[in-house]
């Protein structure tokens, strides 16, 4: 196959290059006829022949263009990168000013922010423990079931952020209460207890507000620290309350019948005993509420009243006062009891008394965050945005823009690339005979003396770009700051004399 060499009259063709990033540029089409001649007389014509056409030439210039916009543009990532994040992809940053954000700054402060409970990206909520007395220890675990806080979604528990006991309102929310007496003037008013009033203008007495910050936070650390009932340690999911709490006067409704209990008809039929007599077990049903069965037996007297008694013999769970436990008249029928003339359910309308009561110990308050709405703060799905330096929006140089310094560099790398190829086209024979004699061809020398300078202009552009980094131009404009003020202080003093 004989391919036609390099011939000395370069003409541009658009299906030259390979890409075609830049053929539609006048800029570039015109320098691809410059540099090609440019390359062709470094590497010895028309001394010698060329084994290369233009069109090489051509692609070597558009990779040199292509290579320069690569390290151009990856030094502008490296240097930008955190202001580039969260940036749309749809922007073209080529001839972008960019000018540093304090967002990544704010980002990395909101964990600073959530840890210290002063803000952050993670929600704080709210927790309680109903106290019970004489019991120590309180389970995490089931505080979360309680709440509903259950499956994949929490598989990470909870982290508690702060206990306490103290009322649920804040000291300025009954400081500034016009109806807790602090607000109607008076000794309060004037300030004569303690407290200077502020009433919502139906008396005050006129504070610094400094006064009142500080009234409220004495307010604060008062129940704090003198009338916190208890101290804690939290260890894995477990609670414990030092000391153990004790019966604070207020019974908690449980949610179980008190076995033993009489319980109090609500609604009866009209019987009639043969005598005293007892019943088998009867099954309690709810017919509202959320109470489970439990069984109960029926006493009669076969006295003048006729009275019945139903008592729970053993009682079910999750009852609730204001439940309607009815015993069907089929129920009645298929039981020992002996009753006739029966006319109708018995129904029972529990009352608090009829289950089971807690002795309290108060309520013990705490926060907390959810550990997995922390981890998912971390990560959030932003597809058409900037996350990394591959999608970061830049494109190919527009060879018009280029500048000199640049397109210099670009010409030195197209012939270090063509140089590289026309080695590897001589290199096909190592030797070419003639008569009496064979030529050594300089494949060797062309591609060692190509790799190195390919490597040294990468090495320079590099050096050059690191050299008017941000960071590097602020430190030149600190060290010239430093040095006028060396050169100034070499300036003689004028001395007055008055």
């Amino acid at each position: 196959m004989n391919v036609p060499i390099y011939d000395g009259c370069p003409i541009w063709n658009d299906k030259a290059v390979p890409f075609g990033f830049y053929s539609s540029e006048v800029a570039f089409q015109t320098d691809a006829i410059k540099v090609t001649k440019f390359v062709a007389s470094r590497l010895g014509y028309p001394l010698v022949d060329v084994e290369l056409q233009s069109s090489s030439m051509f692609t070597a210039f558009e990779e040199a263009v292509t290579t320069y916009g690569n390290e151009l543009y990856a030094y502008k990532i490296r240097d930008n990168q955190l202001s580039l994040e969260g940036l749309t992809t749809g922007s073209n940053l080529n001839q972008a000013l960019i000018t540093p954000s304090f967002e990544p700054i704010v980002r990395l402060t909101e964990q600073y922010g959530e840890e210290a409970g002063s803000g952050g990206n993670v929600p704080y909520y709210s927790g309680s423990f109903q106290l019970t007395a004489s019991v120590q220890d309180y389970d995490f675990e089931v505080f979360m079931t309680g709440s509903g806080l259950t499956g994949s979604d929490y598989i990470h528990g909870l982290e508690v952020k702060r206990v306490y006991y103290e009322p649920k309102f804040p000291a300025s929310a009954r400081y500034l209460d016009p109806y807790n007496g602090f607000g109607f003037g008076g000794a309060v008013a004037a300030g004569i207890v303690g407290f200077g009033g502020f009433g919502q203008g139906m008396g005050y007495l006129m504070a610094p507000l400094n006064y009142d910050l500080q009234v409220i936070q004495q307010i604060e650390m008062n129940e704090m620290v003198r009338m916190s009932n208890y101290s804690f340690r939290v260890q894995d999911n477990k609670l414990r309350i030092f000391p153990i709490p004790n019966f604070d006067g207020n019974m908690i409704s449980g949610s179980s019948l008190l076995i033993g209990q009489a319980l109090n008809v609500t609604q009866g039929p009209n019987v009639t005993f043969a005598g005293n007599v007892t019943s088998s077990l009867i099954t309690l049903n709810t017919s509202t509420g959320t109470g489970k069965d439990g069984t109960a037996m029926i006493y009669g007297d076969s006295g003048t009243n006729n009275t019945y008694q139903i008592k729970v013999v053993n009682s079910g769970s999750n009852y609730t006062s204001g439940d309607v436990i009815t015993i069907a008249q089929a129920d009645i029928d298929a039981s020992s009891t002996n009753i006739s003339n029966a006319a109708g359910d018995i129904k029972i309308t529990l009352r608090d008394q009829d289950i089971t009561a807690i002795c309290g110990g108060g309520t013990l308050w705490f926060d907390y965050i959810l550990r997995d709405e922390r981890i998912n703060s971390a990560v959030r799905q932003t597809p058409t945005r900037v996350t990394n330096v591959s999608n970061a929006p830049y494109e190919n140089p527009t060879y018009e823009f280029i500048n000199s310094v640049g397109r210099q560099w670009i010409f030195e790398y197209t012939l270090a690339l063509s140089k590289e190829m026309l080695g590897y086209v001589r290199g096909k024979y190592s030797s070419i005979p003639i008569p009496n004699a064979e030529v050594n061809l300089n494949q060797g020398d062309l591609i060692s003396a190509a790799t190195a300078e390919k490597s040294t202009l990468i090495e320079r552009l590099r050096t050059y770009l690191d050299e008017t980094s941000r960071q590097s131009l602020l430190n030149r404009r600190a060290s010239e700051a430093e040095s006028k003020m060396v050169e100034l202080q070499q300036v003689p003093y004028t001395i007055f004399i008055a």
